[in-house]
């Protein structure tokens, strides 16, 4: 019988937050995960999979060697789903505060946060996961921890927002990891 030894996976992205935060996860599934600089092109669709998808198929054509991209947006009922897929670049330009003005006189700030992990290995594509998590937009910033939409993200049955959150707290309930563990169980039954 082969003795089993930690599966090396690589990370497709330059976001040193998101590795923290995925590396954390699937060191509980005895993976071996790396960044590498394989970033696809971004699409501009309204789905975060397809985003995600699309760059997992530019990266396969690249690499043989195991990988994953994940693609990350908040979703906001009352803005009717945006930012969405362009919550980075939505971030970057508006910031949080801007997001905060758009909701200021809005009664519903329900949002989703979505995230969405594709496998690829040997070349091609391999299984697409996703991972959602309800919650509210405050339109306040609270905490410091995390990133990105965290200090106004806060998950349904929760009374604080992602960034008062430790990691592992946050990794316990969060799109992402909800995405990460369904990967990584997937994985586990079907080496």
């Amino acid at each position: 019988m082969q003795e089993l030894t930690s599966k090396k996976i690589n990370l497709a992205t330059k976001n040193m937050d998101k590795y923290e935060e995925l590396r954390n996860i699937l060191d509980n599934f005895d993976l071996d995960l790396r960044v590498v600089d394989l970033k696809g092109t971004e699409i501009q669709a309204f789905s975060v999979l397809s985003v995600a998808e699309q760059s997992a198929k530019e990266i396969s054509t690249r690499t043989d060697e195991a990988f994953i991209v994940e693609d990350s947006g908040v979703y906001i009922n009352s803005l009717y789903g945006f930012p969405g897929p362009y919550s980075a670049f939505v971030y970057k330009t508006i910031g949080l505060g801007g997001i905060v003005r758009l909701l200021k006189n809005r009664e519903d700030k329900t949002a989703e946060f979505h995230s969405a992990i594709v496998y690829g290995d040997k070349g091609k594509v391999v299984k697409s996961f996703i991972g959602i998590c309800e919650g509210n937009i405050s339109t306040n910033l609270q905490g410091d921890q995390g990133f990105g939409y965290d200090p106004i993200f806060t998950p349904k049955g929760k009374n604080k927002t992602f960034a008062e959150m430790s990691l592992s707290e946050k990794n316990q309930i969060s799109h992402r990891s909800k995405a990460a563990r369904t990967f990584a169980e997937w994985l586990e039954k079907n080496q």
